[in-house]
């Protein structure tokens, strides 16, 4: 009965725990290959190179022989058919004629109609064929169309990169965002113990009659203040927990525990070396390179309208009443095929000239930017950098002032206001110290990002493992 009792008071305390989820540890590296694996965006990055490839292997596969098998079978009266079929099969006869019709001692004989030939009544025939079909030239468009899709090809892996690159921008935005806002968090929880401390500490100073009771009222008040901005702490860490776990296809409600924070390195080089190293490895730049070259390609396929095209043939016939009596035949055969005059050529080549200047200006708008975004972005990670050191004396300062407030409180020479003002700088110092890092971190990352150099290597020196190149 005793255990019974035991293991009931227990009951309680077992369903809290197993109640509690399980918290998930996960790093940077992580959360990226999880991203990577999980997140919408990438997968369909990877279906568009993949469908990519697949045009190239078509493309390619027009310069191969094609080889058909087919199977028919038909039944008709019409005469012209008829006799077709019957000399398909090797069965004419004289007779299909109206040999057996014509008289040589009748004058008009030759103007009599043979019934056997126009008139010969339902036949058929099954068919058998194997045909094989042999290109030989085109004008270069096969090869064109390879070159083309293989520009695309190469443009699509590229927008798998860029893609793979933006996302794991957006997972350290959030990662990094999910560890601000635990340190904000953090500042707030400080905040809240120390406007806890202010109120005990008033009260004492009210029974001895060393303060007055609205310095009571005005340190509760801040209390609550302190209170509720705790709570909205908690709530900016739950939506940052929530948007990380989104994008690494976790429910929302879990709860990911996140490491310290990614701090990426400074890349080296002033901003010209920079520029050149965006022009050089930004994947998006190269897609476009790769979609200049794609439209040159389709002016040689458009150019091989031109150009004569020149195919060869080989077939084999089976034609019987009968599978079984079936009789084989061949056709052997070559055609050069020349367009002299086709007007809509033209405009092919002209469209297809206007797609290689769309696609250079493209190009040029995009290289212009990039090299504006380098600019923007290096010097955007200096200010960053500047607002942090600028940041931790403002900690440091206002820790110190307020010890000295908070001392002269006790004494009774501070008011409650003087020191719940100087509590308040000091925590806004804290959290704005707490924002600086989370921007300098991000602005790091769009430097990285701009260069093309996005990547778990690039920004904390772990290996790419399972990222495509």
């Amino acid at each position: 009965m005793n255990r019974r009792r035991l293991w009931l008071a227990f009951l309680p305390a077992l369903s809290a725990v197993l109640s509690v989820p399980v918290a998930h540890a996960m790093d940077f590296s992580a959360c990226v290959h999880a991203a990577l694996q999980r997140n919408p965006s990438a997968l369909l990055a990877e279906a568009q190179a993949a469908q990519a490839k697949g045009a190239v292997d078509a493309a390619q596969g027009h310069l191969l022989p094609k080889l058909s098998a087919s199977f028919s079978g038909a039944q008709s009266n019409n005469a012209l058919t008829v006799f077709g079929m019957k000399l398909s099969q090797r069965v004419a006869t004289f007779n299909d004629f109206g040999a057996n019709q014509f008289d040589p001692s009748n004058p008009s004989a030759l103007n009599i109609r043979p019934n056997n030939l126009d008139h010969p009544g339902g036949y058929h025939n099954l068919g058998t064929e194997i045909s094989l079909a042999i290109p030989i030239w085109n004008g270069g468009a096969v090869r064109s169309g390879i070159d083309a899709a293989e520009g695309m090809l190469h443009a699509a892996q590229a927008g798998d990169e860029v893609a793979r690159q933006k996302l794991t921008f957006v997972v350290l935005q959030a990662y990094d965002g999910l560890v601000a806002a635990k340190a904000g968090l953090g500042v707030a929880e400080k905040a809240s113990r120390a406007a806890d401390a202010y109120v005990k500490t008033t009260k004492q100073l009210l029974a001895q009659g060393v303060v007055v009771k609205s310095d009571l009222l005005s340190a509760q008040v801040h209390q609550e203040e302190a209170a509720l901005q705790v709570q909205q702490a908690k709530n900016a860490v739950a939506n940052a927990r929530a948007n990380l776990a989104l994008l690494i296809g976790k429910p929302m409600g879990t709860p990911l525990n996140v490491d310290v924070a990614v701090q990426p390195p400074l890349p080296a080089g002033d901003a010209y070396a920079l520029e050149q190293q965006a022009l050089a490895s930004n994947p998006g730049l190269r897609a476009l390179r790769e979609k200049v070259h794609a439209a040159q390609a389709n002016v040689g396929v458009a150019r091989a309208a031109y150009l004569p095209h020149i195919n060869a043939m080989a077939k084999q016939e089976w034609n019987g009443t009968t599978l079984g009596n079936a009789v084989p035949s061949y056709t052997v055969g070559g055609q050069i095929q020349w367009d002299l005059l086709d007007f809509s050529r033209s405009g092919q080549m002209d469209s297809a000239q206007a797609g290689v200047q769309a696609a250079l200006a493209n190009l040029q708008q995009a290289e212009d930017k990039t090299r504006l975004q380098v600019q923007k972005s290096l010097l955007a990670t200096h200010l960053a950098a500047q607002r942090v050191e600028m940041r931790q004396l403002a900690v440091r300062q206002s820790e110190e002032a307020q010890r000295l407030v908070r001392l002269r409180y006790q004494n009774g020479v501070e008011t409650l206001t003087g020191l719940l003002r100087g509590q308040a700088s000091l925590d806004q110092s804290r959290a704005e110290l707490v924002e600086a890092r989370y921007e300098e971190a991000i602005e790091r990352g769009a430097l990285f990002l701009a260069i093309g150099k996005m990547d778990l290597q690039s920004l904390t020196g772990a290996p790419n493992t399972g990222e495509k190149k």
